[in-house]
């Protein structure tokens, strides 16, 4: 496959599943376990964008953008580090290792491209004063395909600019520093999980990560098996949550019956 035809691929896959997230809702066509496969799939190396898909969703998994507030761009990072591992055969320890600088960069990228679309804001406001329903969707299809246009042009050009270089480098690359990639690459998803739990963790989630520790680290239950583990533990706490739910209606209706004839009572006496 030539250097055009997989940036072309790159280009298109990263507008489609980005951009498309954004289209009629957020989907989340732009994870990295999902554009991840994608990308090996049309760079004809579905497992390496499978496994590098799913250990970068665990490594961007608690970047979250608020708003117009952009750490980061995941989608952005795993397009090309998995293009980059793929095309030069640095596989996962490239990757891994260069994902988190190149996601900052399309974070940067989507701020600008925000900046750019936000000079369209006069243009809704005055097609909205005049009710001009076709302009407004004109805009928004339009300003949409606008941004994301930007992002696949600059996927595509990054592929065709960096595959030589990367290739170099990663040729050029003593065993002793790839081995260190190969382990910080391993850290990495570790530091995304704890960017997470530190956004969610209470005391009433600890004991699910405790279990969760024991069943991995000691009983040594493979990802699936504490995956069902953890959808059965789901299954009875939101039974359990549900029956208290009922109970407390049914409290409240008895409650209501119990005091109704005495407010009837007291008003006809009073």
């Amino acid at each position: 496959m030539s250097t055009v035809t997989a940036a072309l691929l790159c280009a298109l896959a990263y507008f489609i599943c980005f951009g498309g997230n954004w289209l009629i809702g957020q989907n989340m066509a732009d994870q990295p376990i999902v554009i991840g496969p994608l990308i090996g799939f049309l760079l004809g190396d579905l497992h390496t964008g499978l496994v590098l898909g799913a250990s970068l969703q665990a490594l961007f998994i608690g970047a979250v953008n608020v708003g117009g507030a952009v750490s980061l761009n995941p989608s952005f990072g795993t397009t090309l580090a998995i293009a980059f591992a793929i095309l030069s055969g640095g596989g996962s320890k490239v990757a891994l290792a260069i994902a988190v600088p190149l996601g900052l960069l399309g974070g940067l990228l989507e701020v600008g491209t925000n900046i750019l679309c936000a000079f369209f804001g006069d243009a809704w406001d005055k097609a909205a004063a005049e009710g001009n329903g076709k302009k407004i969707i004109s805009l928004h299809y339009g300003v949409w395909f606008l941004k994301y246009f930007i992002f696949a042009v600059v996927i595509f050009a990054a592929v065709i600019a960096g595959k030589e270089p990367v290739t170099l480098f990663v040729n050029s690359l003593p065993d002793a520093i790839q081995n260190g990639l190969a382990v910080c690459g391993g850290l990495l998803p570790a530091v995304g999980f704890a960017m997470l739990l530190k956004m969610v963790w209470s005391n009433k989630l600890a004991v699910f990560y405790l279990l969760g520790f024991v069943l991995v680290a000691y009983l040594e239950l493979p990802l699936i098996a504490v995956a069902a583990v953890g959808v059965v533990l789901a299954v009875i706490t939101g039974l359990y949550d549900k029956q208290l739910l009922d109970i407390s209606n049914h409290s409240n209706r008895m409650t209501t019956k119990t005091e109704t004839p005495l407010s009837e009572e007291e008003d006809f006496l009073s």
